[in-house]
């Protein structure tokens, strides 16, 4: 089957801080909308339907409806929003954004990606614009990505604690860590931590950790000419021998032959 094409006419992103009590509307949604829930909360009335969202999550908006928006009463809400104008999106794609639930956990990965868009907004690029294109497109494949994973495995919105935990596993790599920093920055017990790790990725943190920064150093003996003690130091082991032990006992060989084998490879 022919992998269904989506690429914008025209993509924006925009974020906004709304007082106590704001209201929005009402008004027709012209174009397919992502909008980030950072703090706050909204209800969104879909023609006259209400929908509820939290902190932390991101909601989709079709085009051709009549919306109206009331924000949360006793604290600010900040928002971002992805406009993508897309004139064209095939019954498939249609059909597969409207299965998914809404609204999705705002994921660390996804918060990354409106970051950087929300940067590059102004930049004075010639290319800005196909850039921008480009991203949304990105953001649109990967809220279908994780909403269509929410929906496989039932997940909980615990998901995006998991997210939060997996990328500063992988952004502190190089360092020590303990299973009580990792559940610090998530802001959970450890115990708890493990329980959720056990449920959504059968394994544990720890495990996790470990298992990551074998695959990233295998990875760095592909691709790159850094030495193996210069990896091992990277990747957060403290001695290159444990290092290549860890090598060989995922693939069955050590880390000169991982990269003879990589380099040589016609």
């Amino acid at each position: 089957m022919e992998h269904p094409l989506l690429w914008p006419t025209d993509a924006n992103v925009g974020t906004i801080h709304y007082p106590p009590g704001s209201h929005f509307g009402p008004r027709y949604q012209p174009c397919l909308q992502l909008v980030f829930l950072h703090t706050g909360c909204m209800t969104v009335w879909i023609d006259n339907v209400a929908h509820q969202a939290e902190a932390n999550t991101v909601f989709l908006l079709f085009p051709g409806h009549q919306e109206r928006f009331a924000f949360a009463e006793s604290e600010e809400t900040h928002h971002s929003w992805l406009h993508l104008d897309v004139p064209e999106l095939s019954p498939e794609l249609h059909t597969r954004l409207l299965a998914l639930p809404r609204p999705l956990p705002l994921t660390p990965l996804m918060q990354q990606l409106i970051h950087t868009a929300l940067t590059l907004q102004p930049a004075r690029l010639s290319t800005t614009s196909e850039l921008l294109q480009s991203m949304g497109t990105q953001m649109l494949w990967l809220y279908i990505g994780e909403g269509e994973l929410h929906v496989q495995h039932n997940l909980a919105p615990t998901h995006a604690t998991i997210e939060q935990a997996r990328l500063y596993i992988y952004e502190h790599l190089h360092e020590p860590l303990t299973l009580e920093q990792v559940a610090q920055a998530v802001s959970i017990s450890p115990s708890y931590l493990i329980r959720l790790f056990q449920a959504q990725l059968q394994t544990t943190p720890m495990a996790y950790l470990w298992q990551l920064r074998v695959t990233h150093g295998i990875s760095l003996l592909q691709q790159t000419g850094l030495s193996v003690q210069t990896i091992a130091d990277q990747c957060g082991f403290q001695t290159r021998h444990h290092f290549s032990r860890r090598v060989r006992q995922e693939l069955g060989y050590g880390p000169q032959e991982v990269r003879h084998r990589s380099w040589l490879r016609s």
